[in-house]
């Protein structure tokens, strides 16, 4: 299963993510650049995926409410519309 090496990819960064909050640090997970650009601009080979693009730092000050719901770019879904049965 050749796809596995992506589902890998992805468990390693929620390993970051949650060793690096257990510290007291932020991270995010970028979700607007373009892989192709990104792949461009790395020179990296045509068979490279791009999975993640990370940005891990100490937060000014720690909030409850996602960054993007305080900026009114996006809003939480009520969990029924999120989970389907």
């Amino acid at each position: 299963m050749p796809e596995m090496i992506e589902y890998s990819a992805v468990t390693a960064v929620h390993t970051i993510w949650l060793a690096a909050r257990s510290q007291g640090i932020g991270v995010g997970w970028v979700s607007i650049l373009e892989p192709a650009a990104v792949a461009a601009i790395l020179d990296v080979p045509a068979d490279w995926k791009f999975i993640a693009y990370l940005c891990l730092g100490f937060p000014q000050a720690e909030d409850d409410l996602p960054d993007l719901a305080r900026k009114d770019w996006e809003q939480r879904q009520p969990s029924a519309v999120v989970l389907r049965r």
